[in-house]
């Protein structure tokens, strides 16, 4: 067979097995591909979840010290370069937090405008966008259901201690729920006569951060922290020269999230020793709330009564008839013997 046939028919072999290489070539790139994209992936998601653990970290100690739980701070402390995935982080942390610990990030109020100097509104009216205006601030509060929030459940946080924190709370929920129901404020002389009347118009309890034995601080101190940490709002009237300078007492942002209108009816109706319908009808009234069956109060009398006409004598009742009968008897037989 001549060279040039040889040639021509090792040519078409060559051909093949070099496209047989090339197939198997862009197919292990094809593959390299995709295991890369798959590391890609978990990576990705990896680094998501180590994210919103730190988040939830991060709300959990803001919410320890009672500091807001900032969009800014967020940002800065917690995303870091991955300041886009602030949604999805969110999002995440949100889920955790209510399965785990069964609470949820708030966004706190604005600011009441009323309650803004004339700067601060100024300032507000140059910012202010097509958009509602939003605090990007946030807290914790609980998702537990209502038959879980009692206080053997939910006790009061270590911070200092147990029983300054349960004061603390107690002190702060009253005056916001004195706030509240006088119309949203306060002047400052009404105040200082309701602290005079709960005898803590010097000192107040509260979880002493100086000394944790001693649950009790100075009237102003206990004030300054609470109007601080955004319970309260104190507002500072100026008033022409010779007149005292007016002030005014508000619920806070945090304050409003933490005491709601339905815990400050709790907490008459704890104070009343219960309810009624002319209690429930004023607490309709004042605090916007949800219309609540009133349960009747019982007594042992009630009861007594009650088990009397569903024919069911109680204990008392089957004695007393034991006596009676017992009594019956003896008058028989003394009967029986004088005769």
């Amino acid at each position: 067979m001549p060279p040039s046939q040889q040639n021509r028919r090792r040519r078409p072999v060559a051909e093949e097995s070099d496209e047989e290489d090339t197939i198997q070539h862009d197919q292990t790139l094809e593959d390299d591909d995709e295991d890369g994209d798959e590391r890609m992936g978990d990576g990705a998601r990896d680094e998501t979840s180590q994210l919103i653990k730190k988040l939830v970290r991060y709300a959990l100690a803001c919410e320890f010290s009672r500091t807001p739980i900032r969009r800014d701070g967020i940002k800065e402390k917690v995303l870091g370069s991955n300041g886009r995935e602030f949604k999805k982080v969110f999002a995440g942390a949100q889920k955790q937090l209510k399965a785990t610990f069964g609470m949820e990030m708030v966004e706190l109020p604005t600011r009441d405008r009323n309650l803004m100097t004339t700067d601060q509104k100024r300032k507000a009216a140059k910012s202010q966008s097509q958009k509602e205006p939003t605090s990007n601030a946030y807290v914790l509060v609980s998702k537990l259901p209502e038959e879980y929030r009692t206080p053997a459940i939910i006790t009061p946080s270590k911070v200092q201690s147990a029983d300054g924190e349960a004061s603390y709370i107690a002190i702060y929920t009253l005056i916001i729920s004195l706030i509240t129901l006088s119309g949203g404020e306060l002047s400052d002389p009404r105040l200082r006569r309701h602290l005079a009347r709960l005898n803590a118009a010097d000192n107040m309890p509260s979880a002493n951060p100086l000394d944790p034995n001693v649950s009790s601080e100075k009237t102003e101190i206990v004030l300054q922290r609470m109007i601080k940490q955004g319970y309260l709002v104190k507002v500072v009237e100026s008033k022409s020269q010779g007149d005292e300078e007016g002030i005014t007492w508000h619920v806070g942002p945090r304050g409003k999230v933490e005491v709601n209108n339905e815990a400050i009816a709790s907490l008459v109706r704890t104070v009343y020793g219960g309810t009624n319908d002319m209690l429930e009808t004023k607490l309709q009234t004042s605090l916007k709330i949800k219309d609540r069956k009133t349960v009747r109060p019982t007594n042992i009398e009630e009861t007594n009564e009650e088990e009397e006409n569903n024919g069911d004598p109680g204990p008392s009742r089957s004695d007393n008839r034991n006596n009676r009968r017992r009594s019956s008897r003896r008058a028989a037989a003394d009967e029986m013997d004088e005769d």
